[in-house]
């Protein structure tokens, strides 16, 4: 049964649609806390990881190599926009000390 649950993709999409939950659910946390600004850095590890699971998802079900690629591509792009924001956030802080 739970074979079945794995290799008919429904365990991934069932991961994409809690990360599109916690995706909201943060944003609001965020921005009521007044955080706007860690929103950006936050979707972006998100849309990292939903596009590994998207590349799961289509290895798992038989989908094509090309699209397995360009989720993985995907997911490069995402976390090198991540690592840059972590980056410029950290050489704007006022305690930064050449560290980061």
């Amino acid at each position: 049964m739970i074979e079945d649950f794995v290799s008919s993709g429904h365990a991934a999409d069932l991961i994409l649609v809690v990360m599109a939950i916690e995706a909201v659910f943060l944003g609001f946390f965020l921005r009521k806390r007044g955080l706007s600004r860690l929103i950006p850095g936050f979707w972006a590890a998100l849309l990292a990881g939903g596009a590994l699971v998207l590349a799961l998802r289509t290895a798992l079900t038989g989908g094509g190599v090309t699209i397995i690629l360009l989720c993985m591509g995907l997911s490069f792009v995402a976390h090198l926009f991540e690592v840059g924001l972590k980056i410029v956030s950290a050489r704007t802080n006022p305690d930064y000390e050449g560290r980061a």
